[in-house]
C-alpha cells in the first residue's frame, strides 16, 4: 500500500480499477466530488500519484493509490486483509480496468489475448469474490462493472474483447438476481464509443470527425451512478440512440454482427 493518506479517521472507501485515465479517472473525480474516500488502482504509478494528490487537495478527502498490474498480479487475495489492517472497508467496488486489441484472431498476439481475459474477466471476478462477502455480511455495498455494448453481440476483429464483455454482462445480471435481498447493489454499465485512449491502444483507426461525437467519460459515470441509484442492473450509457439500444438487445445476433 502506498502511504499517501491524510491522518483523518478511516471511513468506507470506493475502490476503482483502471483509475489512471479514461472512465476510471472520471469515476475517481466524480466520486471524490461527492466526498467519497478512494483507493485507486492502475499500472501507471505516476498518473495515480498525481491524480491522488489532485483530488486530495481539491476535495479534502483521503485518497490512496496502488500501482498493480491486475492482469498479472498474484497478490490480489492479500488485498482485503491489508486494507482491513488499516481500518479500511470497501463499500463501493468499481471494476473498470480493461482493454481491447483490434485484429483478426490469428493476428492478435497470444499474450494480448490472454491478458484481455485476465484483466477484463479474471481480475473483475477476483475482486468481486474478495469484497462481496463482506458487503453481504454488512448488508451494504455496491459493485459497478464496466462492460461495453460490444458484449451484446459478436464483434469481428475484436472477438476476444467482445467475448470478455459478454462475460461481464452475464456475470453481473446473475449476481444482481442472487443479491436482491442482501442490501448489495450491482450495476453493469455498457458504454458505446467513449472519448478515451481505448481505440488508439487497441490499434483501431479512428475517424476524427466521428471521434468528436463519442461520449465524454464523465457522462458515462453520471449515467451509471444514476442507474445505480435507481436500482437498475444493466444500462447502456453514452450517445446510443433508443433504436441502437433496441437493436443490440433484440435483433438476431447474426444481423447485429454484420452491422458491426
Amino acid at each position: 500500500m502506498t502511504e499517501n493518506s491524510a491522518s483523518e479517521p478511516k471511513k468506507n472507501y470506493a475502490l476503482i480499477t483502471g483509475a489512471s485515465s479514461g472512465i476510471g479517472q472520471a469515476f475517481a473525480k466524480v466520486l471524490a466530488s461527492k466526498k467519497k474516500p478512494l483507493i485507486l488502482i492502475g499500472r501507471d504509478e505516476q498518473k495515480l500519484k498525481a491524480l491522488s494528490e489532485e483530488l486530495r487537495s481539491r476535495e479534502g478527502i483521503d485518497v490512496r493509490f496502488l500501482p498493480i498490474d491486475l492482469a498479472r498480479s498474484k497478490e490480489l487475495p492479500l488485498l482485503p486483509g491489508k486494507l482491513q489492517n488499516m481500518g479500511i472497508t470497501i463499500d463501493v467496488l468499481v471494476n473498470n480496468a480493461g482493454f481491447g486489441k483490434f485484429g483478426r484472431e490469428e493476428e492478435v498476439r497470444y499474450e494480448d489475448a490472454l491478458n484481455m481475459v485476465n484483466l477484463n474477466c479474471r481480475a473483475l471476478l477476483a475482486l468481486t469474490k474478495l469484497f462481496l462477502p463482506e458487503m453481504v455480511r454488512r448488508h451494504k455495498g455496491a459493485i459497478i462493472n464496466v462492460a461495453s455494448t460490444a458484449g451484446f453481440a459478436p464483434w469481428p476483429d475484436m472477438a476476444t474483447y467482445a467475448a470478455t464483455k459478454a462475460f461481464v454482462i452475464s456475470y453481473s445480471e446473475s449476481l444482481a438476481e442472487e443479491l436482491k435481498s442482501t442490501g448489495v447493489k450491482i450495476v453493469c454499465t455498457c458504454p458505446g464509443p467513449v472519448a478515451t485512449a481505448f481505440q488508439e491502444r487497441a490499434g483501431m483507426k479512428v475517424d476524427l470527425n466521428e471521434y468528436k461525437n463519442y461520449a465524454d467519460p464523465q457522462t458515462i459515470v453520471e449515467e451509471t451512478l444514476g442507474a445505480l441509484k435507481s436500482n437498475k442492473t444493466l444500462v447502456i450509457t453514452g450517445r446510443s440512440t433508443g433504436k441502437t439500444k433496441w437493436a443490440l438487445r433484440f435483433l438476431p445476433r447474426s444481423l447485429v454482427s454484420k452491422i458491426i
